[in-house]
C-alpha cells in the first residue's frame, strides 16, 4: 500500500480488500513495531494501612505504663484508671 502510492481507501478498492480489515491490520502492524512497554498486570495490590498517630495528650508513667489520647471528653476516665492504678 505505501510504496504504490495510493490512499488506503483507493488501494483496498485496487487489491478489493474491505477497508475495514486493512485498518485493523495497518493498526495492529504499527503496535506490533512499538517499542515494548510494560503492559499493567490486573490483580492485587498490597494495602499496608497508616499508622494512626493518637491526638490529644500521653501520660507516661515511671513503670513504662502510656495513656494515650487524653482529652477534654475522657479525664474521668482517666481519673479513674490512675485511681486504680494508686
Amino acid at each position: 500500500w505505501q510504496q504504490s502510492g495510493l490512499t488506503q481507501k483507493a488501494y483496498c478498492e485496487q487489491q478489493e480488500l474491505r477497508y475495514s480489515t486493512f485498518g485493523y491490520w495497518v493498526r495492529k502492524l504499527r503496535r506490533a513495531a512499538e517499542p515494548a512497554t510494560e503492559k499493567k498486570v490486573a490483580g492485587f495490590v498490597p494495602v499496608i494501612p497508616a499508622t494512626v498517630q493518637p491526638t490529644g495528650l500521653t501520660l507516661s508513667l515511671p513503670n513504662g505504663l502510656e495513656i494515650r489520647g487524653i482529652e477534654a471528653n475522657n479525664l474521668s476516665l482517666v481519673r479513674d484508671l490512675l485511681g486504680m492504678l494508686a
